[in-house]
């Protein structure tokens, strides 16, 4: 083999490794069938199995401050745990690909547990859904990180469950990080920062708020409160709850 040709070899070689994905919660080489995480990874993913239950720990989390009628989170959420890259990396790793990806599988997953059960919760979950609607990020903070991860994951999702993402929940200003604050201070930390838009286009609708992870629950219940208050003539029929992941704390 001349010079040129092991070069050229060596180029073809480590182009061929680096076009290799590799699953992001172990680092294993994805295979043309697998995205963004391997079927391994996959089927031990700790999931909330939350759709199958129709009153669950959301529910609990935000009772008193806000009351939806469906709430589901994918898997739960620890940030010892490997799975925690699969929300870092789509919300602070510049993925917005990973966290659409993700929404996919998730409603490929609630797809699946309605077929195998037609008069189950998850079934009755979907039948109740007519719109998505992401948690709103300000301006500033989406021009700086170039996408809303929450965005996504709905986009993701609606291109499974054939649901429209609306857009009518927007942030009225920013806040200051929730990560490290107390409870109540996550608490006056969102309130007043989100309002709804054009609210006549979700009455009589089934909508669900879309986030990332459910943690003390503080955004999610300015959310669906904020949808809950409206007007009679501009309520929605129903206010859902949807998330990646569930937090392992508590209030």
């Amino acid at each position: 083999m001349s010079f040129v040709s092991s070069l050229k070899y060596l180029f073809d070689s480590v182009t061929s490794l680096a076009a290799v994905e590799c699953c992001t919660v172990c680092g294993r080489g994805l295979t043309p069938d697998e995205n963004a995480i391997c079927t391994h990874c996959l089927l031990d993913l700790p999931r909330t199995d939350c759709w199958n239950r129709p009153y669950n720990e959301i529910h609990d989390l935000l009772d008193g401050r806000a009351r939806p009628h469906f709430c589901m989170a994918w898997f739960r959420y620890s940030r010892a745990s490997e799975y925690a890259a699969l929300i870092r990396r789509a919300k602070y790793g510049d993925r917005p690909r990973l966290a659409r990806g993700l929404g996919r599988m998730m409603g490929c997953e609630l797809l699946a547990a309605a077929a195998a059960a037609p008069s189950g919760h998850a079934a009755e979950w979907l039948a109740e859904l007519d719109v998505l609607l992401p948690v709103p990020m300000y301006w500033t903070k989406r021009m700086r990180r170039g996408f809303n991860q929450s965005e996504e994951i709905a986009r993701g999702l609606a291109e499974m469950l054939n649901i429209p993402v609306g857009d009518n929940l927007v942030a009225r200003r920013g806040h200051k990080t929730q990560t490290r604050k107390t409870f109540e201070a996550r608490l006056r930390n969102v309130a007043g920062t989100m309002e709804v838009v054009r609210g006549e286009e979700l009455a009589g609708l089934g909508v669900a708020v879309v986030d990332d992870v459910i943690t003390s629950g503080a955004t999610m219940a300015e959310c669906v409160g904020l949808l809950q208050s409206a007007e009679p003539t501009t309520s929605p029929r129903s206010v859902n709850v949807v998330a990646l992941a569930l937090a392992g704390q508590g209030r």
